[in-house]
């Protein structure tokens, strides 16, 4: 009987844990002209279970979601600010799992804008990220984020990051979606997006322009999946694939998202697509062009492109 009361118990412990994720997101507000220095971190260190945190204002702080932090919502309502004034930290650095940062009108500041690291995992819908300390958004240290409908540009060095052995998706949400959800990565003091040390991303509808250098760089051991960007005006190559690793240029046909290739209408500075040391492209090579030619593959790139 007492061994079939602790069962009883231990399963009702499972079913309320099992629901524990349907509970109603809180919501907190924080107006940082008000509420004093340091009052956006309050909220989040104060934050106990999912909770939207509705910030107004201009935010003047380095902020950090810390690993026990689950499902918090960082609201900026299309209007707050938030910049780093501590230039070794990133503007936010999310370590939690389910982190969402939207509708911010600017994040600036900082070493970089927005930093996932450390196994966190983020969705990052609808900001404007510039003018930080470095990059704009950085995905690191085996961690994961979604990039939506955001504005990256005027970074120093790069707009995305995506490193050490970490993935995310660049326009899109789900492998459902029938529209992307296109970010604009315009601007950039190095390179549009990166993708390297054993990571992987998939790159979708974006408009990737006017960065310094190349636009896209997949290294060392690295691989992407990109298809339907606009990859326009950049100062090295369009696409530039190095180090033993690979990109997928749409498939060979259809017409979703997913399947459609890459296109230029302004030419990158150097090639279209750049490949070298034992690397490769596959798929279709679209419009994708520079002004010095739309590909070029060292010989030992496999280069098993279409038109």
């Amino acid at each position: 009987m007492k061994r079939s009361k602790i069962n009883l118990k231990r399963g009702l412990f499972i079913v309320f844990a099992s629901f524990l994720w349907l509970l109603p997101s809180v919501a907190r507000a924080v107006n940082c002209d008000t509420d004093g220095p340091g009052a956006l971190q309050a909220a989040i260190d104060a934050a106990t279970g999912p909770t939207t945190i509705l910030v107004s204002g201009t935010c003047n702080e380095n902020v950090a979601i810390r690993e026990d932090k689950n499902r918090i919502s960082l609201d900026g309502q299309g209007t707050a600010t938030i910049s780093g004034p501590v230039t070794t930290s990133s503007v936010i650095q999310v370590r939690g799992r389910g982190i969402t940062i939207l509708n911010f009108a600017f994040i600036a500041g900082g070493q970089d804008g927005i930093l996932v690291t450390r196994g966190g995992t983020a969705d990052i819908q609808s900001n404007t990220i510039q003018s930080t300390g470095g990059n704009g958004l950085v995905v690191n240290s085996h961690s994961f984020a979604r990039i939506i409908n955001n504005t990256i540009q005027n970074n120093p060095l790069d707009g995305i990051v995506v490193s050490e052995n970490s993935s995310a998706r660049v326009g899109f949400l789900s492998f459902n979606d029938t529209a992307a959800s296109p970010n604009t990565i315009q601007g950039n003091g190095y390179r549009g997006v990166t993708v390297v040390r054993s990571s992987n991303a998939v790159i979708v509808g974006n408009t990737i322009s006017n960065n310094v250098d190349d636009g896209v760089v997949v290294s060392r051991d690295s691989q992407a999946d990109m298809s339907d960007n606009i990859i326009n005006s950049n100062g090295g190559s369009g696409i530039f694939v190095s180090r033993n690793s690979g990109v997928n240029l749409g498939n060979d046909t259809g017409t979703s998202i997913f399947d459609l290739p890459n296109s230029t209408t302004v030419n990158n500075t150097g090639f279209g697509i750049e490949c070298v040391t034992n690397s490769y492209a596959d798929g279709r090579q679209g419009t994708v062009t520079g002004v010095t030619g739309a590909t070029s593959f060292s010989s030992s790139c496999v280069n098993s492109l279409i038109p």
